[in-house]
């Protein structure tokens, strides 16, 4: 009997920024032992310079686009490149946003070593051709944000936080799995592509076996991206959870999570599009609903981001059901805008910690304005932008999937979309009256630094500029596409 052999991967190369993240993770982790307790902040900068060295190392390979390593489970295209930059700016933020939030906290290190690991994780679900670097890229990330969000042991809600997410995201991926066997029944490949051409040839008798397949495969994938009915983990772990560790949660899985969704539906179920879009029009009308409606009645400005997020995640749904050009660079745009949006009110809300409370009720921001007029004002500035307001950035956001999704024939979810938009700005503009219009109940005292103030600087132009002129941007994003469409 012959021995199997495997040749040694070609084009290794393509996957120097994964090694970088992975080699920079496993060194952390060894250097803290060595490190004061006093000097932990350099672990922080460490980890920023290794998502810097990353994105240097994305943008500085040049290859034909499509290309592979690994025998075709890991492909490198413009469409991998702009979502692992994302992620890796989000991680950039998530860092700066810790500085000043763990310097008190023990276990520094283990905290930054596994920001990371789930780094790498989305890395690879990025560039993943196939469910088998999917689930791995997604059980990477997933067990890792499972510890970020325990991070703060004596924390009671943090714990159940973190306890309910595991459970939950268990039972997800365990669905994930469940409609992967059902379509490597039927195709005999796990490899997007050819599962793609297999169900474009499958005869009648295996159509209840490939329904099942998509169904639950979309299922899990949605319970990653807070899509509703799948949601309901998505408020106690935002509000459990450390705040750095919130706003990571709120947009860099989210990125990971849509790029690999986009590509499970374009290249392994394009035969059965009409199916799949039924199921994604009534996911996004629920979410869009469920998350606008919701956040109204929220006190806490964790769990009021939190239903946001379902809320913002309906809308890019809507890209994904247009199926076009327009719709899938409304989904890339939306998630560019967002990351902005969503880090720099998060920035804001650690910069209101005290006491071990991080600013985190509403009735904490009254009377802003008058104590911190340059804070209110850039808080302003993102909630308009979350909240749709021409022309911030949050307004072409949205108006380019709800524009690809008429166009795509769906005219009623567009209708939902603008409607439901109007609603969710209630909770938006809440928020701006009690900055601007009410008295102050409690006594602002701001934990800063000079990376926290750049944080939201950065944040809060990038949704002006972006208003203002999104044109270069929604061109990255086309350009982006040519991996994927």
């Amino acid at each position: 009997m012959a021995n199997a052999t495997f040749p040694f991967p070609e084009n290794l190369w393509i996957m120097i920024p994964e090694m970088i993240i992975a080699v920079m993770a496993m060194t952390l982790l060894l250097v803290d032992l060595f490190v004061a307790k006093d000097k932990k902040y350099l672990i922080a900068y460490a980890t920023i310079a290794s998502c810097v060295l990353a994105i240097v190392a994305l943008l500085n390979i040049q290859s034909a686009d499509g290309l592979m390593t690994f025998y075709g489970y890991f492909v490198y295209d413009p469409f991998a490149v702009f979502a692992k930059i994302l992620i890796l700016v989000a991680t950039v933020f998530t860092v700066i946003l810790s500085l000043d939030f763990m310097k008190d906290e023990e276990n520094v290190g283990e905290y930054y070593c596994l920001i990371l690991f789930a780094v790498l994780g989305m890395m690879l679900m990025a560039s993943s051709n196939n469910f088998i670097t999917f689930y791995l890229g997604l059980e990477l990330m997933a067990l890792s944000i499972y510890v970020l969000v325990a991070y703060q042991r004596d924390v009671l809600r943090s714990t159940e936080a973190a306890l309910k997410y595991f459970i939950l995201g268990s039972l997800s991926s365990g669905m994930l799995l469940y409609g992967v066997t059902f379509l490597y029944g039927v195709t005999t490949s796990f490899d997007f592509n050819a599962i793609g051409q297999a169900l474009a040839s499958t005869n009648a008798s295996a159509h209840i076996a490939v329904m099942l397949g998509m169904l639950f495969v979309i299922a899990g994938m949605a319970f990653k991206v807070s899509v509703a009915p799948f949601h309901m983990w998505t408020p106690d772990t935002y509000e459990g959870a450390p705040t750095p560790v919130t706003a990571f949660m709120s947009v860099a899985p989210k990125v990971a999570g849509f790029v690999v969704f986009m590509r499970v539906l374009v290249d392994a179920m394009p035969a059965i599009q009409h199916d799949y879009t039924q199921v994604l029009i009534v996911l996004a009308g629920l979410t869009i609903i469920v998350g606008n409606v919701a956040a109204i009645a929220q006190r806490n400005i964790k769990r009021m981001l939190a239903y946001s997020t379902v809320g913002h995640v309906g809308f890019v749904l809507l890209g994904l059901i247009a199926a076009n050009q327009e719709g899938y660079t409304g989904a890339l745009m939306y998630l560019t805008i967002y990351l902005f949006m969503n880090m720099g009110v998060f920035a804001i809300i650690i910069l209101m910690r005290r006491d071990g409370i991080q600013g985190e009720l509403i009735d904490d921001f009254a009377g802003l304005s008058r104590v911190r007029p340059g804070y209110a004002l850039a808080m302003g500035l993102l909630l308009f932008s979350l909240a749709g307001i021409p022309f911030l950035a949050g307004f072409w956001a949205k108006l380019l999937v709800i524009a690809a999704v008429i166009k795509a024939g769906h005219l009623y979810l567009g209708v939902l979309a603008i409607v439901f938009s109007v609603v969710g700005s209630f909770y938006y503009l809440r928020l701006i009256k009690y900055m601007y219009f009410d008295e102050e109940r409690v006594t602002f005292n701001f934990i800063e630094n000079n990376g926290m103030r750049f944080s939201v600087v950065v944040c809060a132009l990038a949704v002006v500029v972006l208003g203002l002129y999104p044109d270069p941007v929604i061109a990255i994003c086309k350009n982006a596409l040519v991996g994927l469409i």
